[in-house]
């Protein structure tokens, strides 16, 4: 058999003597033909196109149509005029395919990311999403401060878990079932006919947040958080709160959250407040023209209103309540409301939720890039709810809201569809106080054959 291992020499052909192959399985979208185009604009036409004699494609379809939009005349090409018919059918899906097999090391990517952001390279040219580039230096951010709460350290997920679907535990005041949020009866299950006050959550958001299952499309998003809030057990006076972050397509942010707002609407949920939750330092480097991200938005429902508890120390609390006021037209001054009276020690919240980031700690094999910091649950929950009333999360994931619900002394029940992130959450939590979580035994389930426990030494 004979090796052709040396290519032969580079050719330029005029574009027009490039014809692509007419069943050619490898599709090029508008968006991934602007970034080739792009790139050769910065790196130059670096790959040549591989051709049969006759000038048909076998390789570099894509480039072909980058070089006319950005206006070529010439094509560097390589003529592999020692292949069969049959062996440029199969090099063609090879030459895709093989390249989709290889994986990356994600420390050395961000390695390079970061030298790449401190020489204020533009990103966009590399060929990550916008969406996908923003969640992995998120994750990855070490050099913004990050509050040290020993509360947001996360357990390693298990190689195997021991939860199972419909499982539900115990721990402590607050409770946890292994199951879809979007299913009554599993919520049923979990909720045991109590209603809850607060329901706070991250969901994923688009394709910025996958938590271990296909990526979303915005359609199946809007069922998702349709079916959720539908089967949400809450009272006729709940505060409904949601964190999402922003996702960007083609150059522009995506307003992927309007369809799932209009159906809340419609089921009689107000748009009552739009938040915004401050991450700290925005990351480095450039950022296709746009500031670096350090913020998302936090949406709040309701049907009827609740006053919030004040739960800011205030700057000036115990003083007396001074100053000047405003003077009317005929010269008289009107004091402020309150005027001689000691300031409170404690005033409401205003819309900005100032806590820092915090990284995912579940590795590689089980990262979990939607976790955010206790303490902004904390933020929420005591805001919103008073001591020992119910809040409830459909997206438990590491068990962030069952930490915050018990530092605060109010009750969580909680959802997750992943037995290991029911794992790690309730690990965590024992981690946290030093109890045991108890599986709940139900009735069909004490029939069934013994399994190992969950009670550890």
């Amino acid at each position: 058999m004979t090796h052709h291992v040396r290519p032969s020499q580079i050719a330029i052909w005029p574009l027009d003597r490039l014809k692509p192959y007419a069943r050619n399985a490898k599709t090029h979208g508008a968006e991934q033909v602007a970034r080739i185009a792009a790139s050769m604009a910065e790196f130059g036409w670096t790959v040549p196109c591989l051709v049969a004699a006759d000038g048909e494609l076998i390789a570099g379809h894509g480039r072909v149509l980058a070089a006319a939009q950005l206006g070529l005349a010439e094509a560097p090409v390589i003529v592999l005029g020692h292949l069969s018919e049959a062996q440029r059918r199969a090099y063609r899906i090879a030459d895709n395919k093989l390249t989709e097999m290889g994986g990356w090391d994600e420390t050395l990517l961000l390695e390079e990311l970061r030298g790449l952001m401190a020489e204020d390279f533009d990103l966009g040219l590399i060929g990550i999403p916008e969406d996908e580039l923003d969640a992995l230096l998120h994750d990855a951010d070490d050099r913004a401060p990050i509050d040290d709460d020993t509360a947001d350290t996360i357990p390693e997920a298990p190689a195997e878990p021991i939860t199972r679907p419909g499982d539900i535990w115990a721990l402590g005041d607050h409770r946890l079932i292994c199951g879809d949020a979007t299913d009554p009866a599993v919520v049923a299950r979990l909720m045991d006919g109590a209603q809850a006050s607060l329901m706070f959550t991250s969901p994923p958001y688009a394709q910025q947040r996958d938590y271990g299952a296909a990526k979303e499309k915005v359609g199946d998003w809007d069922a998702l958080m349709q079916g959720v809030f539908a089967a949400a057990p809450v009272t006729a006076d709940a505060q409904l709160l949601v964190n999402l972050g922003l996702v960007h397509r083609d150059g522009e942010w995506l307003p992927y959250w309007e369809g799932w707002v209009d159906w809340m609407r419609v089921q009689g949920w107000r748009r009552f407040g739009w938040y915004v939750w401050d991450q700290g330092p925005g990351l480095p480097g450039d950022w296709n023209g746009r500031l670096a991200p350090s913020h998302e938005f936090i949406f709040h429902f309701n049907r009827q209103p609740r006053q919030p508890n004040k739960t800011v120390e205030s700057k000036h609390a115990g003083e007396t309540l001074g100053g000047g006021g405003l003077r009317g037209a005929d010269g008289t001054v009107h004091r402020k409301t309150g005027f001689g009276n000691a300031i409170q020690s404690h005033r409401i919240a205003d819309s900005v939720f100032r806590i820092m980031r915090h990284k995912g700690g579940l590795g590689a094999a089980g990262s979990h890039p939607a976790v955010f910091p206790v303490a902004l649950v904390e933020a929420v929950l005591e805001a919103f709810t008073d001591p020992g009333e119910l809040v409830f999360e459909p997206f438990c994931g590491s068990g962030t809201q069952l930490i915050a619900a018990e530092r605060t002394g109010r009750r969580c029940c909680a959802v997750e569809l992943d037995p290991v992130y029911c794992d790690v959450a309730v690990r965590r939590w024992e981690m946290a106080t030093g109890r045991a979580a108890n599986r709940i035994v139900m009735e069909e389930e004490a029939r069934k054959p013994a399994r190992r426990s969950r009670k550890r030494t």
